[in-house]
């Protein structure tokens, strides 16, 4: 079932909302291989970030950086981009002791818990607001781009709040073409794959074992953040949502979130729906549902 809804202003707002009784389907590829990574290369372009970084308005005593997973052209990340941007956090930490580099486990468990694909995180808004999240003050990004047999590894030093950005610094290293740790991967898609919001296995899935779907009969349109709208973004999540039989939203786990803190306004959205409840055998149940929503300005 699909509604379409417009706000009419100086930016026009469109929400549609599918209720789906099929889950997503989510494909990635995990790989267990490591790559013997030029330790002296990386030592020597951290020290050279390091360098110029109050030219990202980095300084000694009041700067945080966030290293951030280290990505392919199209934006998706790879074992070897994780495992250079751990390689470059340990570098950036161990050479300055005035500047607080933030736990990576931070990011990773973030990244799970809001499920926010890779891609969606490749522009610099995205990657600023990130950081923000997790209390930084900069970010550092990198890309990693086959060139014939070498690997061309680039990065960026990037305030969080006053986008000013270091110098892009880089080096290249021998990489056989024929090595896989660079097939996308995505920790995300990872998480969600064995996210189907069956914690409690009582619970009926519409359309599944006789169940029927909810309904929703009052749907107010979740709001835009400040961020989106000023970055521009447009997206689409989706929640797998508990309904009650009393037709409101019991419960609700992000499939595929969002960025600039869509997720949450989503959430708060859903909780103010009033459905017509499922039924089985012509009592209303309670049951699961998938809730795609796309956010379009």
């Amino acid at each position: 079932m699909k509604y379409r809804n417009h706000f009419q202003g100086p930016l026009r707002f469109a929400l549609s909302v599918f209720l789906s009784l099929i889950g997503a389907a989510y494909s990635h590829s995990q790989e267990t291989s490591s790559v013997n990574l030029p330790v002296t290369e990386i030592r020597a372009l951290a020290n050279r970030i390091l360098q110029e970084a109050g030219k990202a308005d980095c300084k000694p005593g009041n700067c945080r950086i966030l290293v951030a997973n280290f990505t392919l052209p199209s934006g998706a990340t790879s074992q070897l981009g994780m495992q250079l941007a751990d390689e470059f956090s340990k570098e950036l930490a161990s050479e300055q002791n005035s500047i607080q580099i933030i736990e990576r486990s931070h990011l990773q468990k973030y990244l799970e818990q809001e499920r926010i694909p890779a891609t969606l995180l490749k522009n610099d808004d995205a990657i600023r607001w990130l950081g923000v999240k997790l209390d930084a003050t900069a970010v550092l990004t990198g890309t990693t781009k086959v060139e014939r047999e070498s690997l061309r590894v680039k990065a960026k030093l990037q305030s969080c709040d006053k986008k000013r950005t270091g110098p892009i610094e880089g080096f290249t290293f021998p990489y056989p073409s024929s090595k896989v740790s660079l097939s996308p991967f995505d920790p995300a898609a990872k998480s969600a794959s064995s996210a189907d919001g069956s914690s409690d296995p009582a619970v009926l899935r519409a359309g599944v074992g006789g169940a029927t779907a909810p309904v929703c009969m009052q749907c107010p349109e979740p709001s835009y953040t400040d961020p989106a709208r000023e970055a521009n973004f447009q997206g689409t999540l989706l929640l797998d949502v508990v309904v009650s039989p009393n037709g409101g939203m019991k419960s609700a786990k992000i499939i595929r979130g969002l960025p600039f803190g869509l997720n949450d306004k989503a959430i708060n959205a859903i909780r103010q729906w009033k459905f017509r409840p499922a039924t089985l055998n012509g009592q209303p149940v309670t049951v699961k549902v998938m809730i795609e929503l796309a956010f379009h300005l």
